[in-house]
């Protein structure tokens, strides 16, 4: 699964990040379309697979914090664009070529782990207790949702249709709308590949890159991340090396594989927002892959609160970086 989400990631050069921040940078409105479809479509198939008895579709979530979530959340966007892409498009560096993935990984990597697990953890436990609500919707285990997914994909498809892009004029890429039609299939699949495991949830990120860590210093205690089950090395830890074996095949077959170093000029601006993306994470409870877009199609109130201070995050931080350069 992971190496498949890999390939499309290269191939069709999807960026979570940057859909986002071109909304606000140029306007962008279409955007919006692409990504509302990533989630449409997968939380169509969820939900087709939970009536279909494929998969136990929960109507009780874990309560949340208000605080930690929305600083968490606003944090992960931010670094996002100083990283020039979120903690999928990280993944997707390390895979071709380009050594500023490897480095933004393990500070993200370093900084979670100490939020998560290591002296932060303390930090992270008393603020997650500030203002908690439950995420307990009764309508996740009726036909609703499928029926909102259902119309919601048949207009977000036909807008695309009427609206559709052709390729990049070199030809390597796919058409714009082929890559968030393709993740959002990818990503409904993987509720059914994932329950085969017994891990009951979708495709994430922040924990399972966590557990590559876990795995060697055996936490006493971990505090953040999405779910129980990505704590251990598992079904996540080979998604996310996955991605990066799908990312590093699709680059050498393209040709397009390069060792790029990173500028003088951007990499301590990267590093200081993979440690944002990182502390972001864990306080957030998902990347913006895993609350964005993954949280939002499972109807998760916490992620969908999430996705509002991920969109907060995003755009400050590109009204700083990037508005003025258009300006100039």
């Amino acid at each position: 699964m992971g190496i498949l989400l890999g390939y499309v990631l290269s191939r069709s050069g999807i960026c979570f990040t940057g859909l986002v921040r071109d909304i606000y940078l140029l306007g962008y409105r279409y955007n919006i379309v692409l990504f509302l479809t990533m989630i449409s479509i997968q939380g169509l198939i969820y939900y087709l697979l939970g009536i279909t008895g494929l998969i136990r579709i929960p109507s009780y979530l874990p309560p949340f914090s208000l605080l930690t979530i929305a600083v968490g959340s606003f944090a992960f966007g931010f670094g996002a664009v100083m990283a020039n892409g979120c903690l999928t498009a990280t993944l997707v560096k390390c895979g071709d070529g380009r050594l500023s993935g490897w480095i933004y990984l393990a500070v993200f990597m370093a900084t979670g782990y100490f939020f998560a697990a290591g002296h932060g953890i303390g930090l992270s436990k008393a603020a997650r207790s500030v203002a908690v609500v439950n995420d307990a919707l009764a309508v996740r285990t009726t036909p609703v949702p499928a029926a909102v997914f259902a119309v919601t994909t048949a207009i977000l498809v036909y807008l695309m249709y009427r609206s559709r892009r052709g390729g990049s004029p070199s030809g390597r890429r796919w058409a714009l709308e082929t890559g968030p039609v393709l993740m959002g299939i990818l990503l409904g699949l993987a509720y059914l590949v994932s329950e085969q495991t017994g891990r009951h949830f979708g495709v994430a990120l922040s924990t399972p890159v966590m557990s590559w860590i876990y795995m060697f210093t055996h936490p006493v205690e971990t505090c953040g991340g999405c779910n129980p089950y990505d704590e251990h090395f598992g079904w996540g830890s080979m998604l996310v090396l996955g991605i990066v074996l799908g990312s590093f095949v699709t680059s050498k077959i393209s040709g397009e594989f390069r060792i790029v170093k990173p500028h003088k000029s951007e990499i301590l601006r990267g590093i200081i927002g993979a440690a944002l993306m990182g502390f972001g994470a864990m306080w957030g409870l998902g990347c913006l892959l895993g609350n964005g877009i993954v949280g939002t199609a499972q109807f998760s109130l916490k992620s969908w609160y999430a996705l509002v201070f991920l969109v907060a995050g995003i755009w400050t931080s590109t009204r700083i970086w990037y508005a003025p350069m258009l300006k100039d």
